[in-house]
């Protein structure tokens, strides 16, 4: 991701707009403005950020509860240190920002966020191309002051001129796109019941699916064969794939971790065999993949958790890859803990990643976070 400010040495881009809405006596209708222009199915979010905001990701946490995507709540210590790391937590924000057509953000409790943490933001802005919009319900700091005024921004001290800036009422959804913005339950309900994942290019039989049942010790129920479940092109013809969907949009923070578990879906090929995909194997949304010599359609409701995934690896400097998914050992462990945070049980039990007798994982942390 560029840090800011951008290299001077490169000729300046068309700034994206800038808007500053002072709201000098905490007045709350101001709030209620800012929250009820969150419009996600319209490319428009708020970020409304927690009151401790001093972590240096936890803005970008921020934006990421606001795109709809949750956190891992529980799990290994692969399947949640990346959380940790500003630099993979932003370009996860910058990932699903793009895939998901973002293109308005605002931000309430603006004058609370360190200059860093606007660093962040501005940066972010000038990667996507993003409309910013910061709503200061008390007076910046004079550095934050300072940052802000350097990028002339438009400048608002009213509530009917921030209505005039930001309507309520957002342009329409485009037609044809999967609801990604409709959530699951979260954290999930403990009489959710589980999917059996498909590893075979056939049903489960009943007798596995009460197998998996006895060993979950909750309902577990069919999904299609993965042959099937692609051609499935609109997931609300199917409850089961319409239920699982939502979960993974919701419950998956990590677009490489979402989209390797939606390839696991589509193709029935183990998370281990997902490294051998080729870049080429994923073509523009909606259009078709290939994996192991077989053509399978990206279905509409996959399509921008796939193109989050492309994101991400491009923001990591490979976007000239031959290789779609690069998943370390701790990658293979987060998505293990994805499907189990999506209700996704397998015929076997997954491989138990703790050393034996101490609960611990096996692996050592990595010297950097990198996914």
């Amino acid at each position: 991701m560029p840090t800011w400010p951008p290299d001077r040495a490169e000729p300046p881009p068309r700034r994206p707009p800038l808007t500053v809405v002072h709201d000098a006596g905490d007045d709350k209708a101001f709030m209620d403005w800012a929250l009820a222009a969150h419009a996600p199915q319209a490319g428009r979010i708020t970020v409304h950020p927690a009151p401790t905001t001093g972590a240096p990701p936890a803005l970008a946490h921020d934006l990421l509860r606001a795109l709809g995507k949750h956190l891992p709540l529980a799990g290994s210590e692969e399947g949640v240190c990346w959380t940790r790391d500003a630099r993979t937590a932003w370009r996860t924000a910058a990932a699903w920002v793009r895939a998901l057509r973002i293109g308005h953000v605002l931000l309430t409790r603006a004058h609370l966020i360190t200059v860093r943490h606007l660093e962040r933001l501005f940066a972010l802005q000038h990667l996507t191309g993003i409309r910013l919009t910061l709503v200061c319900h008390g007076p910046l700091t004079s550095e934050a002051a300072a940052a802000v005024d350097s990028l002339g921004p438009q400048t608002v001290h009213s509530l009917a001129a921030a209505r005039r800036t930001t309507p309520a009422t957002p342009a329409a959804v485009t037609a044809g796109r999967y609801p990604w913005w409709d959530k699951a339950p979260f954290p999930p309900p403990d009489d959710e019941p589980c999917f059996l994942l498909p590893y075979a290019p056939r049903p489960h039989t009943t007798g596995e699916l009460c197998a998996a049942q006895r060993r979950v010790g909750r309902s577990v129920l069919p999904l299609d064969a993965p042959g099937r479940l692609a051609d499935a092109l609109d997931a609300e013809a199917d409850p089961h794939l319409a239920a699982l969907a939502r979960r993974i949009h919701t419950r998956i923070a990590h677009p490489v971790h979402a989209a390797a578990l939606v390839v696991q879906v589509l193709t029935g090929h183990p998370v281990d065999s997902l490294r051998q995909l080729r870049a080429t194997a994923f073509a523009p949304p909606a259009r078709d993949t290939v994996s192991a010599g077989t053509t399978v359609p990206v279905p509409a409701w996959a399509a921008d958790l796939v193109e989050a995934a492309r994101c991400f690896r491009d923001l990591d400097g490979r976007a000239g890859s031959l290789h779609f998914f690069r998943l370390t050992a701790w990658d293979r462990i987060a998505v293990d803990d994805a499907a189990q945070a999506c209700g996704l049980v397998t015929s076997q039990p997954l491989a138990d990643h703790t050393a034996p007798g101490t609960g611990r994982a096996r692996l050592s942390p990595p010297t950097a976070v990198r996914s």
